[in-house]
């Protein structure tokens, strides 16, 4: 049975060495609806340059571990991207130093756009993303990186209806469910960020909507929220005594 992905990071962290982290993901890793979102640091791979100073999980994450551990946070999050991105471009997401990497996509593999053709069937497209996360999973065991999977947040009903050029076939809840599919078939260690975000918003009497920007992209207590959740599953404060 796999290590939790408390587990996961406690095996990585070492004092004496210093750990290299890597976030991927699309725009909610990057960091959009957050105040100050800005993609104008560094450019990485393709164009995409990194979110350096806006209000975001990923760069509140760096800033918190950074703080409490020999470590450092690298977000190579790209607005827009799906899973077939991450793995026509790993080896420019991912360096040979990095020793653990939290992956959380899937957002933008809901849906296909009407000019790429035919309509695919949900159980066409929900096969094909299951496949694919066991490809990059695969990817990463080859490159003998350690990985932490993320099933993304909730978004809102009205964004998960079909758009103007795009038929939206796949939701949040398939996303979340087809990782978890996936890390039970290959035992990789899982986060449901949609789990915990849709518990957290019951159990304060609170819509998941009003912690969206735009239905799909976390405002800044959005942000704080997903952080805490994560540092609470990864136990990070007893990780730090």
């Amino acid at each position: 049975m796999s290590l939790s992905p408390r587990e996961v990071l406690k095996a990585t962290l070492n004092d004496n060495k210093t750990t290299h982290i890597k976030l991927l993901g699309d725009s909610i890793t990057h960091g959009m609806g957050g105040t100050g979102y800005k993609p104008d640091g560094y450019s990485f791979v393709k164009g995409f340059s990194r979110n350096s100073e806006g209000y975001c999980w990923a760069n509140n994450f760096k800033k918190y571990m950074e703080h409490n551990f020999n470590c450092t946070v690298t977000n190579n999050g790209c607005s827009g991207t799906n899973i077939q991105f991450v793995l026509d471009n790993l080896d420019r997401l991912v360096d040979a130093n990095d020793d653990l990497i939290f992956c959380t996509i899937g957002t933008n593999n809901r849906h296909r756009h009407f000019s790429m053709g035919e309509k695919p069937t949900r159980e066409a497209l929900g096969t094909e993303f299951y496949h694919n996360i066991l490809k990059l999973y695969d990817k990463f065991k080859a490159l003998n990186k350690k990985v932490i999977f993320i099933a993304n947040i909730p978004a809102s009903a009205q964004n998960e209806q079909d758009g103007a050029d795009f038929w939206r076939i796949l939701h949040m809840d398939d996303i979340n469910n087809i990782y978890k599919a996936a890390a039970q078939k290959c035992d990789f260690p899982l986060i449901s960020l949609y789990d915990l975000f849709v518990e957290y918003c019951k159990v304060r009497s609170v819509t998941v909507d009003s912690l969206l920007r735009d239905g799909l992209h976390p405002n800044d207590e959005g942000y704080d929220v997903m952080l805490k959740l994560l540092l609470q599953t990864l136990e990070i404060k007893a990780l730090c005594q």
